[in-house]
């Protein structure tokens, strides 16, 4: 074979390599904003006993979204958690791990991002897009069921905790937050989940395939890390991590609280617990841990508006 033909096969090769890492990050972005949609929700209310009311409502862009109201038990509380799931994961699948919050006197309320679960939609952002599926949840809440949002706390894990994070900044109104399994940085999850867990090197593939997602997304989801809004945060936070946990690993959980402003925080690493399985393996003294974070700083009505609450239920002002 001759030096041409050897140059000609290795330049065929070469582009032949470079085709296939193409295709590769393409195909990858796709499965990071499109995540597979399971059947029907495993895992509803009625399950666990839970009165509750289906909710729908839309965001500022026209995702329909659905979810549950879960009053609490009684005469009406003024203290309601609003819940945010993880990428590839649904309302039903939060509930699971945090129903029993509904017996402890608060309003739980769930809903399912767009692309995941019941709700319309067929792009994901893990966390830029999800941001305005909150603003939806949140305005809903005040709007319609206004007497349920006088103390109001949010719980989110995973893509769900980045989207808690920046909710905590944006408005400093929330009582308290706690965030769990939350990753640091988009770019970082994203090269995480596609290919360091392959041992695969961050360039081309990792960098190609950030390409691939921005073009999609027609926007950086970059500057809606945690990493750039957990500084802006004031109220308590509970930030619980796994030690196991190798797509957000415990260095991001303690940069995460190293950056916090807030004066009242605490983290807590749950030995053994890999990524999302810290309700799985913390089990009672997780429910334990939980419930008292929220029983401690969701606390209820100031005075005054309990005052003007009873005021309302008998006419008086």
């Amino acid at each position: 074979m001759s030096k041409v033909e050897l140059l000609n096969w290795f330049l065929f090769a070469l582009a032949a390599l470079a085709a296939l890492v193409v295709y590769l990050a393409y195909k990858k972005s796709s499965e990071i904003i499109q995540p597979v949609r399971g059947g029907a929700l495993a895992y509803t209310p009625d399950q666990y006993r839970l009165a509750h009311e289906a909710v729908e409502f839309s965001t500022a862009d026209g995702v329909r979204l659905k979810g549950w109201y879960i009053p609490a038990a009684g005469e009406g509380s003024g203290r309601t958690i609003i819940f945010c799931h993880g990428w590839g994961s649904n309302r039903g699948e939060m509930l699971r791990d945090t129903w029993f919050l509904g017996e402890l006197g608060f309003n739980l309320f769930y809903f399912d991002f767009r692309a995941s679960g019941e709700s319309k939609g067929s792009v994901s952002s893990v966390g830029y897009l999800e941001t305005r599926d909150f603003d939806a949840a949140y305005e809903f809440l005040k709007a319609n069921r206004p007497h349920a949002a006088e103390a109001v706390g949010v719980f989110g894990a995973s893509m769900g905790g980045s989207v808690a994070v920046y909710a905590a900044a944006k408005y400093p109104e929330l009582v308290c937050l706690l965030t769990e399994n939350t990753f640091l940085s988009y770019n970082k999850v994203v090269a995480n989940w596609s290919w360091r867990r392959l041992k695969m090197p961050y360039f081309p593939l990792v960098a190609l395939t950030m390409f691939f997602v921005r073009r999609k997304l027609k926007a950086d989801p970059e500057p809606y890390s945690p990493l750039y809004n957990v500084g802006k945060i004031k109220l308590p936070v509970l930030f619980v991590n796994g030690d196991h946990d190798d797509l957000v690993p415990l260095s991001d959980a303690e940069a995460l609280f190293g950056l916090c402003r807030s004066e009242k925080k605490q983290m807590w690493v749950i030995a053994g617990a890999s990524h999302s399985k810290c309700a799985e393996v913390g089990g009672e003294v997780y429910r334990g841990k939980v419930a008292a974070f929220f029983a401690e700083n969701l606390g209820e009505p100031a005075p005054e508006k309990a005052a003007v609450k009873a005021g309302e239920k008998t006419g008086k002002k």
